[in-house]
């Protein structure tokens, strides 16, 4: 499970505020009060319900402007989103949406389902802890941390260790193992032993006396056993009476299942209407109704003695020809437009290099050279000349030394040999030379420099380049500017209607248009009605047409379906929605009746049967309890004619106390050994469960605490109630032999390594609030790499106050900023 959106409307300081989660290892960098400690309780808010009171919570998060209290969470599982919104505190509303926005029904039961098995007491022991947890370790006895360390294999021990301890220390208060002890039950068993050898010495003679307290024990024994049979009753009553609260569910579900005795249609017609045959009838029928239907009208009218009508029959053959040039004159005008911005572009570039190429060359410009053009540069004699020569007179002198030795002259002429020809190569390439004097005749002052004169190459290509474009241009320009002209040389009989010569010519061709129009129109005024009702018959037999092509595609659905007409399509929609609803219900009635419930209620024989049942039962309760009442009667007898059987007032009053040690006594043992047994429960229970988690728990604690501890140590042993570490060199110490910082990080490696254990049952976020500023900048580097680690296979949010160079800028979140 990973949380992926934060919204929240009102939350101690945060009001309005969203937050994106994009990484596993999600850094939630702030300084102090910037709300990282508000953030991590709102995400536990809003799993498992928001603090209702001072008891539960110090800090209740009251939004700080008036905001409504809550929010929500956006959670992945299994790859589906699901949207968990809590509003309100004291009266807070659950709400769960899926991706589809669809709300989820009985939203508490679903959000327990999606966080099983894990509670909130669960979910804060495991997945989420803090600095304030890891300074209580520092203050914990040597048996205090070796019981805290112990527990991390079982959910929720320090709630069950500390019931244990106070179900022991009550049982311990009661009764002591010893005969001197003075607590309650030993003294009362003192009594005891006190009144019963009296009432021995009193009683040693009495032979009916005896045989009364045997009739009594056996009365008593026979009490017990149907006091056994009455509580087994009330058992099964109330397992009947639960199946008879959920037999209304049974029932319901059958009539469920039963099929519609008043439906219209089959299943295979509810089957075939899907969403999108539903969607393409609703069309149809919207279009159905927005088809219009025209009725043909008289609108028969005179031609008006309008002058512009006026001039259009004096001038017919221009103004239609006009009014056919109409697409070309506006094209042209675009073209001219287009044309005329590429120009004054072309000259705003023409005129920089302009000024850019005559302040290079003192205000002339001149041509570009051609490729082939022998341009270089002059050059003096150079060092490397001069070592040239000198290299080839030496090894003129070793060639002449050579032919003077004739007994060995070889190192002279291969010496001299190499450095002639070195010498010659060298003087040879660096020769002085003049410059080139055919930059003259290419218009270049003299004494430009060479380099200048090839640096400005590129450009005065370029500027050659775009006087030619630019004369390209300007000749486009008055094309375009002849082609118009000619065009609105057509309108010359509506001079007096259009704009003055100066105008340009958008506000010609946009008047043109207006006078076209109008005169288009004035000519369409004219028509004759029979042309008109002709095209509105035309028209309304085209609409008429498209109708019944719609309603012939909407009977074909129809037909698909085997409904009539649209009403009895109606009718289809409301039975496929009500047995939806039916499914729905059925589903629900699913979650709250498991099929064994289910088969127990049809073996039993539904709702009668089994309030028959309890009715039986309930009379063999009644008959038990009058046997109890009838044996107790006798009881009385038996206890009256023991009375009787003394004399002794005394005897009779020591037997009365020693019933009343032996009631108070079997009370007060019986709540002894509840607590002790419970607390023995409890601690086997818990030593249990730690048996079985921890050999998966300890490799990976022994791996994190090896890391953490750079090696120092290296296997962790778990004895019998005891927990004990090796360091590298074999020695073995206790946990409570350790140093403070040397128990945080043992801690560290078992919670983490316990909370990986659980995890595969339910991976929840881990929430980690600043747990390591004690630790030193080393272990602070491994535990960072432990982080990044555990985020592998698991969403961690950590919240810190400090700048950890240890994660990436992707993985970091500056609250403050946000």
């Amino acid at each position: 499970m990973e949380i992926k959106k934060i919204h929240i409307t009102g939350f101690g300081k945060f009001s309005n505020f969203d937050l994106d989660l994009q990484n596993d290892l999600q850094v939630i960098y702030g300084q102090n009060e910037t709300g990282k400690s508000t953030l991590r309780q709102f995400i536990t808010g809003i799993l498992f319900g928001f603090a209702q009171n001072k008891k539960q919570s110090n800090n209740l998060y009251e939004p700080h402007d008036g905001s409504q209290y809550g929010g929500s969470l956006v959670l992945e599982k299994d790859g589906h989103l699901w949207t968990i919104s809590r509003t309100g505190r004291t009266q807070s509303e659950l709400a769960i949406n899926d991706e589809q926005a669809q709300q989820v029904a009985n939203p508490e039961v679903f959000l327990n389902q999606l966080l099983a098995p894990f509670t909130q007491d669960s979910f804060e022991n495991i997945f989420s802890f803090d600095q304030e947890q890891l300074n209580e370790i520092r203050s914990l006895s040597g048996k205090e941390l070796s019981d805290r360390l112990l527990r991390f294999s079982a959910v929720d021990a320090d709630h069950w260790q500390s019931l244990s301890k106070n179900l022991d220390k009550n049982a311990s208060d009661m009764f002591g193992l010893t005969k001197t002890a003075k607590r309650p039950i030993n003294q009362l068993i003192a009594e005891h032993e006190q009144l019963a050898h009296e009432l021995t010495v009193m009683g040693s003679e009495l032979a009916h006396y005896r045989h009364n307290m045997d009739q009594r024990t056996q009365a008593l024994k026979q009490i017990n056993d149907l006091k056994n049979q009455l509580n087994d009753l009330d058992s099964r009553i109330q397992s009947f009476t639960k199946l008879v609260e959920l037999a209304g569910l049974f029932n319901q579900k059958k009539e469920l299942l039963q099929p519609l005795i008043n439906g219209q249609f089959s299943k295979q017609q509810i089957a075939v209407l899907t969403d999108d045959l539903e969607q393409r009838v609703e069309k149809l029928q919207s279009q159905i109704k927005g088809v219009y239907l025209e009725k043909a009208e008289d609108k028969s009218t005179v031609i008006a003695e309008n002058p512009l009508l006026t001039i259009y029959k004096n001038n017919r053959t221009q103004l239609d020809l006009l009014e056919k040039s109409i697409p070309s004159l506006i094209a042209e005008n675009n073209l001219f437009d287009q044309t005329d911005n590429q120009v004054k572009n072309l000259s705003d570039r023409l005129n920089h290099l302009n000024k850019s190429l005559k302040d290079k060359f003192g205000g002339q410009i001149p041509k570009v050279l051609p490729q082939n053009a022998n341009i270089h540069a002059r050059r003096s004699i150079t060092t490397f000349f001069v070592i040239g020569v000198i290299l080839a007179l030496a090894g003129i002198a070793g060639i002449a030394k050579g032919f003077l030795t004739p007994e060995f002259p070889y190192p002279f002429w291969f010496c001299g040999a190499g450095a002639l020809i070195l010498g010659l190569l060298l003087a040879f390439f660096e020769h002085p030379r003049k410059g080139s004097s055919n930059l003259d005749k290419y218009q270049y002052p003299a004494g430009i420099s060479l380099t200048t004169v090839l640096d400005s190459q590129n450009d005065l290509y370029e500027y050659e380049q775009k006087i030619q474009q630019f004369n390209e241009l300007e000749k486009q320009k008055q094309s375009h500017v002849s082609k118009i002209n000619s065009i609105l040389q057509l309108a010359s009989s509506l001079k007096k209607y259009l704009p003055s010569s100066n105008q340009a010519h958008d506000a010609f061709i946009d008047q043109i248009q207006v006078l076209l129009n109008e005169i288009k129109d004035e000519r369409q005024s004219a028509v004759l009605s029979q042309e008109q009702r002709k095209l509105s018959d035309n028209n309304r037999q085209q609409q008429m047409n498209h109708l019944n092509q719609l309603k012939a595609d909407q009977q074909q659905i129809f037909n698909l379906l085997a409904v009539a007409d649209y009403k009895n399509f109606q009718a289809l929609q409301a039975e496929k929605m009500a047995s939806k609803q039916r499914e729905n219900k059925l589903d629900n009635i699913k979650q709250l009746l498991t099929p064994a419930q289910e088969a127990q209620i049809q073996q039993l024989g539904g709702i009668a049967a089994i309030s028959s049942k309890i009715q039986q039962l309930q009379s063999q309760k009644e008959d038990i309890n009058q046997t109890i009442e009838d044996h107790n009667q006798l009881l009385l007898t038996i206890n009256a004619a023991l009375l009787n059987d003394s004399t002794d007032t005394d005897y009779q009053n020591k037997l009365q106390q020693k019933s009343d040690l032996e009631t108070e006594i079997n009370n007060s043992l019986t709540d002894y050994f509840a607590n002790k047994l419970a607390a023995s429960w409890i601690n086997e229970s818990l030593y249990q469960i730690s048996y079985e988690r921890m050999p998966m728990i300890k490799t990976k604690a022994e791996k994190y605490f090896t890391q953490l501890t750079a090696n120092k140590y290296r296997q962790i042993i778990f004895d019998d109630r005891s927990l004990s570490v090796v360091d590298d060199l074999g020695e073995h110490y206790y946990s409570y032999e350790l140093s403070k910082g040397s128990s945080e990080q043992l801690y560290v490696a078992l919670r983490l390594a316990f909370a990986e254990s659980v995890a595969s049952e339910n991976p929840l976020p881990f929430l980690i609030d600043d747990s390591f500023v004690n630790f030193d900048a080393k272990r602070k580097n491994v535990m960072d790499q432990l982080l990044n680690h555990l985020a592998t296979d698991y969403q961690v949010i950590y919240f810190t106050a400090n700048q950890d160079q240890n994660f990436s800028e992707r993985n970091i979140i500056n609250l403050g900023e946000a």
